[in-house]
């Protein structure tokens, strides 16, 4: 989702900054087949994918590239999924969705964006960040406090992780003081748009981490212009999947597609909410793997000013000492744009969604008034806030385990009968939550069809 964080290795701790990232997959995973010219839609599949993320948009793509007859149905009117970049709200490029391009050392997005013309950089370092107590800049002791803090959370949890504890970090960490709470802010809601209590450790061990880069013109873009020549039929969601009889059917607002197998790309959180039926119903561990892969709700409040307000700079992470996780962190003046993101997430963004947009615009300028004064408010442009939990496409941020449950993510990525088939980054072993985990996911489970259906 917008911001995705992973420790980052099994073996290395992760620094306070590698924690901020995610992964993507090898960079040949981009590289462009030629696609049929005038390829469109077919009528009568051999694959039907449902969902035009990047997964969806992956093992469509991959699939063509095969010679397999495919067809690729959105329930959306756009394609990219969580990855949306518009310019409409702020007259900048505005990431609705995906904005951080994780784990850059192995993050396939941006050798792919920049051939095509986009404009990669990296996140400055952890030397460049600034934190807050109260107005005032914290000095060199208050750091190195924030700095053993937050390695001490960090190394519990990891620690469980690695044991392969399968246990929340509220159950293991043990560290408390003044700089805990924005610590347990970054691992738990703006990390995993959950609260302590509520995923696993096992679940945030396993995973791939790295240090960031942002696009000038939105991560989304980049979604965009890889799915741009990919035939999606969109407006068209899926509303049942049969697959009892030979093949599957799956009915939509269009009509009834036939095909041999479908791809399902939809969110967990779609799943579980049964925002589509199967028929007959799928094994009981699967539909609990929906549940208990549950989504997790993440979100930024985006604030545009006349000016950089802080004056550090494009891209520049601002925090401060705060008493509870009910509060926000910054990414400020956002490639230059004077845009800014505030992070809400887990029980608290919940809450903020529920509030709805205007009362938390007002809660983050209140909160950006704790740095800077009301000096502020003759600065302020226009806001706004992304709502992905209330989104009914989505139904929550991004994936991962509830304590005890890692091991539902093998029954998530496993195939029904070998004709319903699941991607998505919540299927992905080690690249969950991130951009390039639904990328690598789309691409294996298209291999996987390729390999079971018998031509």
């Amino acid at each position: 989702m917008p911001r995705t964080f992973r420790p980052s290795t099994r073996i290395a701790l992760p620094t306070r900054r590698q924690v901020l990232a995610g992964a993507g997959v090898g960079a040949g995973a981009l590289a462009l087949s030629a696609l049929p010219v005038g390829a469109s839609v077919p009528s009568d599949p051999d694959i039907v994918v449902i969902g035009a993320g990047a997964a969806g948009l992956a093992a469509t793509r991959s699939l063509m590239g095969m010679g397999v007859s495919v067809a690729c149905i959105e329930a959306q009117g756009r394609i990219g999924g969580r990855a949306y970049t518009e310019h409409e709200t702020f007259g900048v490029p505005y990431d609705r969705g995906c904005h951080w391009l994780t784990a850059s050392h192995m993050n396939p997005w941006i050798e792919f964006g920049r051939t095509n013309g986009y404009t990669i950089y990296p996140e400055h370092s952890e030397d460049e960040e600034r934190a807050f107590i109260g107005s005032r800049e914290i000095n060199d002791q208050e750091w190195e406090e924030l700095d053993a803090t937050w390695s001490a959370i960090s190394d519990e949890i990891g620690a469980a992780g690695r044991d392969r504890q399968d246990v929340s970090p509220k159950d293991v960490v043990t560290v408390t003081g003044p700089w805990a709470p924005l610590c347990e802010g970054w691992i738990g809601p703006w990390e995993m748009g959950k609260d302590l209590d509520q995923f696993s450790c096992q679940d945030w061990w396993n995973s791939e981490g790295g240090e960031s880069h942002f696009c000038t013109q939105g991560f989304g873009s980049l979604i965009q212009h890889y799915g741009s020549d990919v035939p999606v039929q969109l407006d068209t969601p899926a509303s049942v999947v049969r697959w009892g009889g030979d093949g599957v059917e799956v009915e939509t607002p269009a009509g009834t597609i036939h095909a041999r197998v479908a791809i399902i790309t939809v969110s967990t959180g779609v799943l579980a909410a049964e925002g589509i039926r199967f028929d007959p119903a799928l094994p009981a561990n699967k539909q609990e793997s929906f549940h208990r892969i549950s989504m997790g709700i993440y979100n930024n409040i985006a604030l545009q000013f006349s000016e950089d307000i802080f004056g550090f700079g494009p891209d520049v992470y601002v925090d401060r000492q705060v008493e509870s996780i009910e509060a926000t962190g910054w990414l400020s003046n956002i490639s230059g744009s004077n845009l800014m993101f505030g992070y809400s997430g887990g029980r608290f963004g919940r809450e903020l969604e529920r509030a709805g947009v205007e009362a938390t615009v007002d809660f983050g300028l209140s909160e950006l008034r704790k740095f800077l004064g009301s000096s502020i408010d003759k600065k302020f442009i226009k806001g706004e806030f992304t709502r992905w939990g209330e989104d009914p496409w989505f139904r929550g941020a991004y994936a991962s385990a509830d304590p005890g449950y890692t091991h539902l993510r093998a029954t998530l990525r496993e195939p029904v009968a070998e004709k319903v088939f699941f991607a998505g980054d919540a299927c992905s072993e080690r690249l969950w939550a991130t951009c390039g985990g639904a990328l690598d996911s789309g691409i294996l489970t298209a291999q996987d069809v390729h390999r079971a259906v018998t031509w």
